[in-house]
């Protein structure tokens, strides 16, 4: 009788794990060189234009200016002057229009720097600029008493004599400032010299300390004037507070200044209107 040849058994050998292909997901899309290319632009740029609020072609000085968007809206505008300065301004219209608060100065170069959003999402960026128009006339002033680094009665005011009209007068009055390194408080009037001309006077409400060193300053560059005038300059005078000197003080040295040794600020006599002389004078300050 036969036997029936019994099977081996092989060994149980668990199977090894083959790695499987993980597929990775990018958020960009591989180019042939490997690289990742960003996400493709999310619709069409926001057109941005700069011009005059009247809708005009060349930007008169006196004009407000304008920013308009189409294909989006506008989420920042910042417009500055030849001399770095923003021209203030606003939002309207949903966010595709931005107008000045302040009008525009003439013969100046306004730059543009926005950033836009359009209906997708997409954000952008857009830079303009333009030259305003040459005034068709300008006003200029004279700063009294003296030149630069006068020395000027205690007593006596300020003064900005125009050459000609203002009749915007708080236009031109709130660009108007003194200062001095003794705090002192004062207000503007505005009265015509004996030639007729405007003339805008400032006096303290309290007499200055001798010593006190000062500075008028007027801002008017870009500001109107009225009957189609402009002033496209600035102005500063900078003064020191002496004493008055009348006719019999000439005998002795009026024309110094002196807060210690040495002589600090030594100036001319100056004779005002009525013929006496003022705005210089000795004093020791302590």
């Amino acid at each position: 009788m036969s036997q029936t040849p019994s099977r081996r058994r092989r060994p149980f050998r668990p199977r090894r794990a083959v790695p499987a292909l993980a597929l990775a997901v990018g958020v960009g899309t591989l180019t042939a060189c490997g690289g990742v290319e960003g996400p493709a632009p999310q619709g069409d740029p926001v057109k941005v234009a700069l011009g005059a609020a009247g809708g005009t072609g060349a930007v008169q000085a006196g004009d407000r200016l304008r920013v308009t968007a189409k294909g989006g809206v506008l989420t920042e505008v910042t417009v500055t002057d030849s001399r770095g300065q923003r021209l203030p301004g606003g939002l309207g219209n949903g966010g595709t229009l931005w107008t000045s608060r302040a009008k525009a100065a003439p013969d100046t170069k306004y730059s543009l720097v926005a950033r836009t959003k359009n209906a997708q999402g997409g954000v952008g960026a857009a830079k303009e600029s333009l030259t305003t128009a040459k005034a068709a006339g300008l006003n200029t002033l004279t700063l009294g008493p003296g030149s630069a680094g006068t020395v000027v009665d205690a007593g006596r005011p300020l003064t900005l004599t125009f050459d000609f009209p203002v009749t915007d007068r708080a236009a031109v009055e709130r660009r108007l400032s003194v200062t001095g390194d003794r705090r002192t408080a004062g207000s503007w009037h505005w009265a015509k010299d004996r030639n007729g001309r405007d003339r805008v006077d400032w006096r303290p409400a309290q007499q200055w300390k001798p010593g006190t060193h000062g500075t008028l300053r007027a801002a008017l560059d870009g500001v109107y004037s009225g009957g189609g005038r402009y002033f496209a300059d600035d102005y500063d005078l900078n003064f020191t507070i002496g004493r008055s000197c009348t006719d019999s003080d000439m005998g002795r040295d009026c024309g110094k200044v002196q807060v210690s040794d040495p002589v600090e600020v030594t100036a001319p006599s100056e004779r005002g209107e009525d013929n006496r002389t003022t705005g210089i004078g000795d004093w020791h300050d302590g």
